[in-house]
C-alpha cells in the first residue's frame, strides 16, 4: 500500500495552495489555446471549397459509430439546430457521402446513412488524424493519457448548463 504523505499545515500549506492555483492557471491557458485551434481550424474548413468541413465530418462520424439515425437525433447527437443539421445534409448528400430515405416505421422521419464513400472519407480522416495523435502525444505514458482523459471530462462537465443556471 503506498504511503500517504501528511496534510500541509501552516506556511508549507500556503505554498502548496499557491502552487496549485498556478497548475490549475496554467492548465486553464493550455484549454483555451486547445480551444481556439480547434474554433480556427473550424473555420478554415468552411472556406475550402470541395473538402467538408469539421461540423460536416462531426455528422459523417456519428453516422459512423451509431448507424443510420432520422435528422432530429443527428442534430440533437451533435448539438446543433436541426435547421442546421438538414443544410449540411444537403451537402454532403450532394457530394454522395450519406442518403436520405423515409423511415419505414414512421413515414415522417428522415432516415440518413453512410455512403461507402461516406465510409471511405471517414476512415481516411481518422486514419490521419490517428497518426496527428499519435505524434503529438508520443513519450506520454498510458497512465498520463488517462488522467489526462479525466481531467478534460472533468472540464467539458463545467460547460454543461446547470438548472441552477
Amino acid at each position: 500500500m503506498p504511503e500517504v504523505a501528511p496534510r500541509p499545515t501552516g506556511e508549507s500549506r500556503g505554498k502548496d495552495d499557491a502552487s496549485r492555483q498556478g497548475a490549475i492557471s496554467e492548465l486553464g491557458t493550455s484549454f483555451r489555446h486547445a480551444f481556439r485551434s480547434l474554433r480556427s481550424m473550424r473555420g478554415r474548413d468552411t472556406h475550402r471549397g470541395d473538402e467538408i468541413g469539421h461540423a460536416q465530418f462531426e455528422l459523417l462520424m456519428e453516422l459512423c459509430v451509431r448507424g443510420p439515425l432520422h435528422a432530429g437525433e443527428l442534430a440533437e447527437v451533435v448539438g446543433a439546430s436541426a435547421a442546421t443539421v438538414y443544410g449540411m445534409l444537403d451537402n454532403l448528400c450532394a457530394a454522395e457521402l450519406v442518403e436520405r430515405s423515409r423511415s419505414e416505421s414512421d413515414r415522417r422521419l428522415v432516415v440518413v446513412k453512410l455512403t461507402r464513400r461516406g465510409k471511405r472519407k471517414v476512415e481516411a480522416r481518422k486514419a490521419l488524424w490517428r497518426r496527428r495523435w499519435e505524434e503529438a502525444l508520443e513519450g506520454i505514458d498510458e497512465d498520463e493519457l488517462r488522467v489526462a482523459s479525466r481531467v478534460l471530462d472533468r472540464i467539458g462537465d463545467i460547460f454543461v448548463e446547470r438548472p441552477e443556471d
